[in-house]
């Protein structure tokens, strides 16, 4: 890591507000792209990426190494996500039994087209995307967090990948 963390680590566990607001300025950029790919739109993910800072500032005291502290708040804001996510889902995701894994990958396209493909699925298809395409995590860590099935997993991602197929493909005519 280029920069030394420690000093605004602990001047955001005394309170500092000058610590706090240069924490936010060095990581809000990071914490912004990772909210943009869970929300609906970029005021979702602002609010997202606000109520995840609120988190960091309430648990840096539990940071043991400051070394770690840029992949400790790209956690959170993933953690704030599947909170939000989880506190507004109404009813329990359905899904088909089948999943097509089978489907060819995705072209290459632009971040940007890709972010606003993103938003535009149904919350469930995009924060299974997120979790197992970008995130790396497996089906079965996936359905933990998200206290569903695997199949319910698969089926949401692979709904999510033809999804953004189609998007994406009509975007590009």
């Amino acid at each position: 890591m280029s920069k030394d963390y420690g000093q605004m680590v602990e001047g955001c566990r005394r309170g500092d507000r000058r610590a706090q607001k240069a924490l936010y300025e060095e990581f809000a950029p990071m914490a912004l792209g990772v909210c943009m790919r869970f929300a609906s739109d970029r005021d979702a993910a602002q609010d997202l990426m606000q109520d995840g800072f609120v988190r960091v500032y309430e648990k840096i005291g539990l940071l043991r190494e400051t070394e770690h502290l840029k992949g400790w708040i790209y956690r959170t804001m993933i953690n704030v996500c599947i909170r939000d996510y989880q506190r507004r889902k109404r009813q329990i995701v359905q899904c088909d039994e089948t999943a097509d894994d089978n489907l060819p990958p995705l072209d290459p396209f632009g971040t940007e087209q890709v972010v606003m493909a993103l938003q535009q699925l149904p919350r469930a298809q995009r924060l299974v995307f997120n979790l197992t395409e970008v995130e790396g995590y497996s089906y079965a860590e996936t359905a933990k967090e998200l206290k569903c099935s695997e199949v319910n997993v698969r089926a949401l991602l692979s709904r999510a990948k033809a999804g953004l197929r189609t998007l994406l493909t009509q975007n590009r005519q």
